[in-house]
């Protein structure tokens, strides 16, 4: 059956795909005879331009050869093509025989968070490729995500960000249980309460559990910072770009739209995630460099810096989702440290975990999302750099190697013989760049790494089964 293209769009094609025939024979064989000028044959990849063909009802038609083939090469096609041609038509069509990875690419390239804009919003293109229904849309996920990240503080502070959490997941058959400051209070959640004492914001905790796996099935924590603005509390940060701190939360946020995603797709697992959601204010009643708290876990921790906050709300948060769900693997994610940036840049995150076979799942997930990360070193070196001498621990380890004795703190708060990994993306969870499929702003870093980690890992006991390194010496 012939297919009907609006006239204001773009077609997209496959070089010598069925659709790509069709056209060439209606055209009396130019598309085939544009290819031949450009020697498409002798290419691994090229693309070839026709605009305003005579008999075809479209702005242009792109033929195009590419030797891609991953899910992540087709995601990047279709955001590509999808940015090439959203300003010049109104719809953008698809080859039928273009991997479905294409409508992902395409949609996330077409996010855009103007819902604060009075005037110039921006229009968008509609995408068409066959059987669109079909595909994972992991991009609706990723939007919430990203929306949550693009939020300015003030509309997005915890109490908000709870209730927005409550009202997307409860209706996936997410069982969604939110703890405010009180509760905290009672539960000793000190470290990450200590965060937020100098805010008139309340500290909360969310807890989103998917149990969606059989009662012996492995139980899986997805763990998140989520400072919603981070000025640093008395540490205070330089004025310059301190405006970007409301994306502090991008741990969290790559955690509920990985939560989003699991239920969405009704994931046969059990996963559990946890996000804790404080503001951190530098007022009168703020704490202090030097001051003493005793975490959820018993440990007591220094204050040595208050712009070291994350590790903090994460550290009671780890021991309260092990306390209560045992699970048999940990990932926590955060924009934790200045210098991971510093180390990897914008290219890559950093990942820390007591376990190889845990790692490599992970960056082949990554590997395959379009995700990249890069392991970093731990040991007994940069454990003993958060020794205190009044306390067990303090919260920084000193001028050197900050990312990884952030990365140790962290781990004195998880048992050791379980699976555990840090995923340090401070650089990845905001471009000023963008990309293919990555609108300047909220990236939604973390989200697709975690989905397919939980999708593909197909054996009953999988997590159970991963192995500890035996070379972390503590």
């Amino acid at each position: 059956m012939n297919k009907s293209y609006e006239s204001k769009s773009a077609i997209i094609l496959l070089y010598e795909s069925t659709e790509f025939k069709k056209l060439d024979k209606k055209l009396n064989g130019q598309l085939d005879t544009m290819c031949a000028a450009n020697s498409i044959d002798s290419k691994e990849t090229l693309e070839v331009e026709m605009t305003y063909p005579s008999k075809v009802n479209t702005q242009a038609i792109c033929v195009i050869k590419t030797d891609k083939d991953s899910d992540n090469d087709w995601r990047n096609v279709g955001g590509k093509y999808y940015n090439r041609y959203k300003e010049r038509v109104d719809h953008v069509y698809f080859d039928d025989e273009m991997p479905k990875e294409v409508y992902d690419g395409a949609m996330l390239a077409r996010y855009s968070f103007s819902k604060y804009k009075t005037k110039d919003t921006p229009t968008y293109a509609s995408i068409h490729v066959e059987d669109a229904d079909t595909v994972e849309h992991l991009h609706e996920s990723i939007y919430f995500a990203r929306d949550l990240v693009s939020e300015p503080g003030n509309v997005l502070y915890p109490a908000e960000y709870a209730k927005r959490i409550n009202d997307v997941l409860s209706d996936l058959d997410v069982t969604v249980k939110i703890y405010h400051q009180a509760q905290l209070e009672e539960m000793g959640l000190s470290l990450l309460l200590s965060v937020g004492q100098g805010s008139a914001r309340d500290s909360y905790v969310v807890v989103m559990e998917h149990m969606n796996g059989k009662k012996d099935d492995d139980t899986i924590a997805l763990v998140g910072k989520g400072v919603t603005f981070d000025t640093g509390g008395i540490s205070i940060k330089p004025g310059r770009n301190m405006g970007d701190m409301k994306y502090d939360m991008g741990g969290s946020a790559a955690v509920v739209g990985a939560m989003h995603a699991i239920a969405t797709h009704k994931l046969k697992k059990n996963v559990v995630g946890i996000v804790g959601l404080v503001e951190n204010m530098p007022d009168g009643t703020a704490i202090k460099p030097g001051d003493i708290v005793t975490s959820l876990s018993g440990l007591t921790v220094e204050n040595l810096n208050t712009d070291a906050e994350g590790r903090l709300v994460l550290a009671d948060i780890l021991t309260y989702v092990q306390n209560e769900y045992s699970p048999t693997m940990i990932v926590d994610l955060a924009t934790l440290t200045g210098a991971i940036v510093q180390t990897l840049g914008h290219e890559m995150a950093g990942l820390f975990t007591n376990s190889t076979d845990y790692g490599e799942a992970i960056k082949t997930s990554g590997e395959q999302a379009g995700e990249k990360f890069f392991r970093m070193p731990m040991g007994e070196n940069w454990n003993k750099m958060t020794d205190s001498k009044i306390a067990d621990m303090q919260n920084i380890g000193g001028p050197y190697g900050g990312s990884s004795t952030a990365a140790e703190f962290l781990y004195r708060f998880v048992d050791k013989k379980t699976p555990w990994a840090h995923l340090d993306i401070a650089g990845m969870a905001w471009t000023d760049e963008g990309n293919n499929v990555t609108p300047k702003g909220a990236v939604g870093f973390g989200i697709q790494t975690l989905y397919g980690l939980l999708n593909n890992s197909m054996t009953k006991h999988f997590f159970n089964e991963l192995k500890i390194d035996k070379d972390m010496k503590y």
